[in-house]
Formats: C-alpha cells, sequence, structure tokens
C-alpha cells in the first residue's frame, strides 16, 4: 500500500514538472528569441532545473529537520544542572538514610545494654534478697533450739557456701549436738533450703554430713542422701517449700 502511493506520489510530481517546464520553456523562448525548433531542448533545460531546485529543498529541509530535532534534544546548561541537583539530592539523601540507620542501630544496642544491665541487676537484687531470705530462716531456725551466736554463724557460713557454689563447705565445723535437735529435723532443715536451690540430693546429703557432723558422725552419705524428705510425725524443723517467702511475710 506504501508502495502504491509512493509510486502516485512520484508520477504526480513528474507530471506537475513536465507541465510547469513546458509552462515555463514558452515564455522564456519568446523572451531569448529562439526558434522554435529548439523549444524541445529549453523544455528540457527547465525541466531538469526545476528537478535540480526541487531535489535541493528536499535536501534543505531534511537538513533542517536534522537540526532543528538537535537543538530540542541537546541538553542545557540549565538541565545539566537540574541533573547534577537531582544526583546531589539523592547521593544526600543515602548519606542521610545510611546515618539515620546507624544512629538507629546504635540506640538500640544502647537500650539492649541498658535493658539488660537493669535485668542483670535486678536478677541480682532478687538473688541477694532470696539469700537473705534463707539466712534469715537459718538464724530463727536454731535461735529457738538456744544455739548460741558463734554456732549460728557457722551454720550461715556454710549455708552461705552452699547454695552459692552448690557444693558444701569443707572445713571443720564445731557445733555442739543438742539431744533435743533430730537427725530428720536437721535432714528437713537443709532439704528446705537446697529446694530453693535445685540442688541435689548428693551434694544437700554431703552438706548435712559436713555441717552437722556430731549428729551423724556413725551416718553414711547414701543413708543421708535416702531419707532426706521426711513429713510424717512430729519433729522440731518440718518439710516446708516456702521458706522463702515466709520469711518476705515476716518482714
Amino acid at each position: 500500500m506504501k508502495q502504491r502511493q509512493h509510486t502516485f506520489q512520484s508520477l504526480t510530481i513528474e507530471v506537475l514538472t513536465v507541465l510547469l517546464a513546458s509552462t515555463i520553456s514558452f515564455p522564456v523562448s519568446d523572451a531569448l528569441g529562439m526558434q522554435p525548433s529548439i523549444l524541445p531542448f529549453v523544455m528540457v533545460a527547465c525541466y531538469v532545473a526545476l528537478k535540480l531546485i526541487y531535489h535541493l529543498c528536499l535536501s534543505l529541509s531534511a537538513h533542517i529537520i536534522s537540526l532543528a530535532s538537535l537543538f530540542r534534544h541537546k541538553p542545557t546548561q540549565s538541565d545539566r544542572q537540574t541533573k547534577d541537583d537531582c544526583a546531589l539530592t539523592t547521593a544526600m539523601s543515602a548519606v542521610d538514610n545510611n546515618n539515620f540507620q546507624m544512629k538507629r542501630m546504635e540506640l538500640f544496642h544502647y537500650e539492649y545494654q541498658h535493658e539488660e544491665r537493669q535485668y542483670l541487676q535486678q536478677k541480682e537484687r532478687e538473688e541477694d534478697e532470696k539469700l537473705q531470705a534463707v539466712l534469715q530462716y537459718t538464724r530463727n531456725t536454731f535461735r529457738q533450739f538456744d544455739f548460741n551466736e558463734e554456732e549460728i554463724f557457722q551454720i550461715c557460713e556454710c549455708v552461705r557456701y552452699f547454695v552459692t557454689n552448690q557444693q558444701a563447705l569443707r572445713v571443720n565445723i564445731h557445733i555442739k549436738r543438742r539431744a533435743t535437735v533430730t537427725q530428720i529435723s536437721l535432714k528437713n532443715f537443709a532439704w528446705n533450703i537446697a529446694f530453693q536451690y535445685n540442688i541435689s540430693r548428693d551434694v544437700t546429703a554431703q552438706f548435712v554430713m559436713q555441717t552437722f557432723h556430731e549428729w551423724f558422725a556413725n551416718s553414711t552419705i547414701d543413708t543421708i542422701r535416702k531419707n532426706l524428705r521426711t513429713t510424717t510425725g512430729k519433729h522440731k524443723i518440718k518439710i516446708d517449700e516456702h521458706i522463702v517467702s515466709i520469711v518476705h511475710n515476716l518482714r
């Protein structure tokens, strides 16, 4: 379809060019006083001149269009400045975002460390309060049996080492045996404390044997371990899983 249109346009241009050359050749011949026999040559010359003018006009048009397109797309100083500004703005935005992320991470790290310190301090306070409650329970328990302060102090130090290190303090403890305090009561006392710290039966039996040696001189670790907890019968020291909370309530 396009080829037909191009052919039609070419034929139209050729016909118009021939007609225009013929029209121009007559006045030119008369003006120059040429003979009629030379008229065909004049027509050919006019035709050639018109074709040259036609192709020249086409070339000039194409050149003008290309120049216009070049000037239209050529970046101006303002355009370059705008692009530079955009690039600078993008770079600054990226830097600001990175700074924001870094500050956010630093703030998160600081808050995490602060919360961790608070947690550890709170845990330390709770452990200290728990230890103080256990020691107070120890003092209250043995004061009712008329143990002197030196003996109570030794027992408290053994208890402190027992719950802190999860093992019995292996030193010579001199606590005079009282007939009013039975082996069952002493084992119940040790179990009450061990329960607060989830200490094993073997370690608890060693604590009983080492701290109250005069009561268990003829006993073995296995014998003590098998009967650490006695809930039947009446005993001066009973099994009590809540000795810490009781001491707190008494305060």
